[in-house]
């Protein structure tokens, strides 16, 4: 069978012919990949060759011999008017249940699966027999102008003005907006604002740290006690700006270093005190000494 609109030929058997709706099952030859090549299709809708020719008169065996003209199938217009569509479109074939679905579906048209089931909730065609509905749809109204192919796997009407989206063009939201990624809301869900936090984050429960501060020069001579607390998520450069704060600017940071247990632990600025000073185990206080560097 040779469909003009598609330009291509399929090659299959016949396996079984349905009456009301005019159509055969047919297992095709050459069946894309990935599908089992048996779909319902109306067979006086192509140019039909048979493979096994039955017999013929010796006329008009001759006949077709000498090169006789095939019969073309009928070229749609595609400025066909609803009123016409209408009554081209009669009895149970597929194209006339597409088109019962797609008179109001305006300019967006409907998915495959959308006509399947639409189709059959309208009682208009009953799909349970058939493998694969929404191919059937597809190749039978691929050959027909009436149809627009909007985008894969979405149909229309081009009375409706369903027109095909242009491929250069990003994918959109149908509603014209940007592509959205992730779940789409279901049906009366409302996406929820966060709330802005009321409750304090653990740290700020915790208790400020009192540090006991013994000052040193660098010859290891004592100069004074300088205790300071400070918040419980000081870092090491947060205490030395205080320090520098509670001494007026006279204890720069730069020359500040800080010691626990005889360990420098001011080499990372940015590492929070409680991190420092581990494995120490310490409640509310801690015990720091600080060397005034010249550098």
């Amino acid at each position: 069978m040779y469909w003009p609109a598609m330009r291509k030929q399929f090659k299959g058997i016949v396996q079984k012919y349905d009456a009301d709706s005019n159509h055969h099952t047919v297992k095709w030859d050459n069946a894309p990949k990935g599908s089992d090549g048996v779909t319902e299709v109306d067979l006086t809708e192509g140019e039909l060759t048979w493979l096994a020719p039955p017999e013929k008169s010796k006329k008009k065996a001759k006949a077709t011999a000498k090169g006789a003209p095939k019969a073309k199938s009928k070229p749609y217009d595609e400025n066909e008017t609803m009123k016409e569509l209408e009554l081209r479109f009669t009895g149970k074939t597929t194209k006339a249940v597409a088109f019962q679905v797609l008179k109001s579906s305006g300019a967006e048209g409907m998915t495959l699966q959308e006509i399947v089931d639409e189709s059959q909730r309208l009682g208009l065609r009953d799909w349970s027999t058939c493998k694969q509905p929404k191919t059937t749809i597809n190749v039978c109204v691929s050959q027909d102008a009436a149809f627009v192919k909007i985008s894969p796997g979405r149909v229309g009407l081009r009375v409706n003005g369903a027109k095909p989206r242009d491929p250069s063009e990003p994918r959109a939201a149908m509603n014209g907006g940007a592509k959205k990624r992730g779940r789409p809301p279901k049906l009366g869900e409302r996406k929820t604002q966060k709330k802005p936090r009321t409750q304090p984050q653990h740290w700020e429960r915790k208790p400020p740290i009192e540090c006991a501060l013994e000052i040193f020069t660098i010859d290891d001579k004592f100069v004074a006690n300088a205790p300071i607390t400070v918040p419980f998520n000081s870092t090491i450069k947060t205490l030395r700006k205080l320090i520098a704060a509670n001494t007026k600017g006279q204890l720069k940071p730069q020359f500040q270093q800080i010691f626990h247990d005889g360990r420098n632990i001011g080499n990372d600025e940015d590492a929070f005190l409680v991190h420092a000073v581990r494995p120490t185990k310490f409640e509310r206080s801690l015990n720091l000494k600080l060397i005034i560097s010249p550098e």
